[in-house]
């Protein structure tokens, strides 16, 4: 049995899973396993065991990952679909059609990011 998070009674997945959704949510994104461990300052191969569910990802490498794929770390470690947003998905059409770079995804998604939390203080 693997290792498993558990928040509140609430969450609950094994490093498998957790390590499942990292990948299909950088896969989604179109970021290079390349690129992800440059930003974490990890190497590849460390990235190949957490998505593949036999490294264990420490709090700093979890909040890191969330930032960096612009998602909160709670749907990261819940049993919940990651939903990504409308701005993620023209980003990923983009990748698919390769239109971007690695840093320019990146500054899209910062952009997307900022856009959001001036919206959300607009409407205090």
């Amino acid at each position: 049995m693997g290792i498993t998070f558990i928040i509140k009674n609430k969450f609950m997945l094994t490093l498998d899973k957790i390590g499942k959704k990292l990948k299909g949510i950088r896969e989604g994104l179109g970021f290079s396993q390349d690129y992800v461990a440059k930003e974490l300052d990890i190497n590849r191969q460390a990235i190949i065991a957490i998505e593949s569910g036999r490294r264990k990802i420490d709090s700093f490498e979890l909040f890191k990952l969330a930032e960096l794929y612009s998602v909160d770390v709670s749907d990261i470690i819940s049993e919940s679909k990651v939903i990504m947003p409308n701005f993620q998905e023209a980003v990923m059409h983009l990748r698919k059609n390769d239109v971007l770079s690695d840093n320019e995804r990146k500054a899209l998604l910062d952009f997307d990011k900022i856009f959001h939390d001036y919206q959300f203080l607009m409407n205090l």
